[in-house]
């Protein structure tokens, strides 16, 4: 700061917000230095911008000295340390700093404390206490004043699954903007709601005009995936390239998933051959897309192939998933000589979701006698033992075998396992 200038506490706060938005820690510190110099570090605006300042650049100690040395703490300073130790996932701390706030007899005036408060209920997927929490801005008046608060309760609404409430809440709000269209999608379609995200989406483009973003077209697509519906999933692609919107590797991976689930691997073949850059993810979904549709003509020896140029032509070293879809790609194919060879080849230990793959293909093909040796494997490898009860008692009932099934289900009974509705064979481990 130059020699000329004022040593101010506005001086002082538009210093900090510069060094925070270039990123220059250095310089900020140097700025608190100056604060503490002048004796303005305590200052009603100069405190809770270095608070703000130290949470943005993760130096929460720092913050939390800065704050601890403030006698009279109003509920901006509260708030602001609140959202550093929010931004760091640290949402237990968020919950205590806000009772210790309101031990101290202060109230609520502002809309940030609120806004910190949900997030890390949707954090922590405490839907009763985010219902708490809205409530409470409801009564306040801030819930109608802050376009900011209201996208954080819908999110927390998602991300605690109560969708109904996060669509009540987003058709009273004016400002429906892309971030809040996408985040009800993108709720709807992971919640296998798939068909009301594909209408909120049709809602968003024709009804209201706003234009989608890549993680609204993201989102979508997995509404998609899970409809099995390859014409909505073209409709969003040539969307995609009429109006120019470059895709990124979360885009492109979606695109490759969505053909694969909807029997088209060729698509999803043309999609990976597109990427300008590959990375794990994608290799992924589309080994996997080979084993999705293993069945079909080619398609092992295409999956052999991606899985080799993986390491071979791009250098990336295969992980967990990799060699688990591997495993399936051939079980579900019939190869499973080939798949339990596979494993036993690994250069590394065979993780449980290998060997879950190949139980699955046994009860696909009705390998009794090695789905038994699998799931001995599985179990002393501490896996999740009702679900590979549950997979072992269907190889069972497959073949025929009741006095089996008996026999697995009375350990079930005594170990206080339950069968589950709709498991998924990938899930058993």
């Amino acid at each position: 700061m130059r020699k000329d200038c004022n040593v101010d506490s506005f001086n002082l706060v538009f210093a900090i917000k510069a060094c925070v938005g270039l990123g220059f820690l250095e310089n900020g510190v140097l700025v608190h230095g100056l604060a503490v110099k002048n004796g303005l570090d305590k200052d009603g605006y100069v405190a809770p911008s270095l608070v703000e300042m130290y949470g943005e650049f993760g130096r929460v100690e720092d913050a939390r000295k800065v704050f601890d040395e403030i006698t009279l703490k109003s509920s901006v300073l509260w708030g602001v340390l609140m959202k550093g130790y929010l931004r760091y996932s640290s949402d237990s701390e968020v919950f205590r700093l806000f009772y210790l706030m309101r031990e101290g007899g202060l109230g609520i005036d502002n809309a940030l404390t609120l806004i910190c408060l949900v997030k890390a209920c949707g954090n922590v997927f405490a839907g009763r206490e985010g219902k708490s929490v809205h409530g409470l801005s409801i009564r306040r008046g801030f819930i109608d004043q802050s376009g900011y608060l209201q996208a954080s309760v819908v999110d927390m609404y998602v991300k605690c699954r109560l969708l109904d409430d996060a669509r009540e809440l987003f058709q009273k709000s004016v400002d429906k903007n892309v971030v809040m269209w996408t985040t009800l999608v993108s709720g709807f379609a992971k919640c296998e709601r798939a068909v009301e995200a594909f209408d909120l989406f049709r809602e968003m483009m024709l009804g209201e005009r706003v234009l989608p973003n890549q993680c609204t077209l993201a989102a979508v697509l997995v509404a998609c995936s899970s409809l099995g519906s390859q014409r909505h999933g073209k409709s969003v692609h040539g969307h995609m390239i009429r109006n120019g919107i470059e895709m990124d590797a979360v885009n492109y991976t979606s695109f490759i998933d969505m053909y694969a689930r909807c029997g088209n691997v060729q698509m999803a073949r043309k999609v990976f051959d597109m990427m300008p850059e590959r990375n794990v993810i994608s290799w992924s979904s589309m080994v996997n897309a080979f084993g999705i549709n293993g069945n079909h003509s080619g398609n092992i020896e295409e999956g052999r192939k991606q899985f080799v140029s993986m390491t071979r032509d791009y250098g990336i070293a295969p992980e967990e998933e990799h060699y688990a879809c591997m495993v399936d790609l051939l079980g579900r194919g019939g190869e499973i000589g080939e798949a339990k060879s596979f494993i036993d080849n690994m250069p590394v230990e065979p993780m449980a979701s290998a060997w879950g793959a190949l139980l699955n293909a046994c009860r696909i093909h009705k390998k009794v006698e090695l789905a038994e040796e699998i799931a001995e494997k599985l179990l002393s490898m501490g896996s999740n033992e009702s679900s590979v009860y549950v997979l072992l008692s269907n190889i069972y009932a497959d073949a025929g075998m009741w006095e089996m099934v008996n026999s697995v289900r009375r350990k079930m009974g005594i170990k206080g396992y339950r069968k589950p509705m709709g498991l998924s064979a990938i899930e058993v481990c």
